[in-house]
């Protein structure tokens, strides 16, 4: 009886350590105040995670790539023409979009994000693929096509408990390299798949 609790024990603990180093692989932003047309923001688990702030034409006007854990950024928007940007944060897994609005002397920052991201990941086994998103709120546009521009498949898929869990069997007989491509909320991702 006392194996069976400390093998439960054992397994349980795991399923936490497992769930919270999940948790630790994705950044978190937290906005703070603006001061003189100064946006002040930390992000945690930051290494890695680029940074950008574009306009509304999305026109890069600044970017940087962190390379520490946790770190806590200032930027000036004094000299940028009244109008709509985006600060974007982007890891390997997400993406974050914060509005920020310029309008004369006033800059004003949300605190919480336009738009939240999971980037779709690929499991690949043979001709094979299997696309998962998780996170989603919505709908996201899922695209198969060749390099000759040939669609095998374009379709608006709901997302079922915040998932989107697509499996194709790409034909080798037809090309050898596919494109598959996912669009939400004006993002757009490509992988191309190669079987040969």
């Amino acid at each position: 009886m006392k194996g069976i609790l400390k093998f439960g024990f054992l397994v349980a603990s795991i399923f936490i350590s497992t769930s919270m180093m999940a948790k630790d692989k994705d950044f978190s932003v937290a906005i703070g105040e603006v001061s003189q047309k100064t946006l002040h923001f930390e992000v945690s688990n930051a290494k890695n995670v680029s940074l950008y702030v574009y306009n509304s034409d999305r026109n890069e006007i600044f970017s940087e790539t962190l390379k520490n854990d946790n770190v806590e950024k200032s930027y000036n928007m004094s000299g940028i023409a009244s109008g709509t940007y985006f600060l974007v944060a982007e890891s390997e897994a997400k993406i974050e979009k914060y509005k920020i609005v310029v309008d004369g002397e006033n800059v004003t920052m949300e605190k919480s994000p336009v738009s939240a991201i999971s980037k779709p990941e690929y499991i690949i086994n043979k001709n094979v693929v299997k696309l998962q998103m998780s996170n989603v709120i919505g709908d996201v546009k899922v695209s198969v096509f060749d390099t000759a521009n040939n669609t095998y498949y374009s379709k608006n898929n709901v997302a079922k408990n915040g998932s989107i869990d697509l499996t194709f069997d790409l034909n080798p007989a037809n090309p050898e390299t596919y494109i598959i491509n996912v669009e939400k909320d004006g993002d757009s991702f490509s992988r191309m798949i190669s079987l040969k």
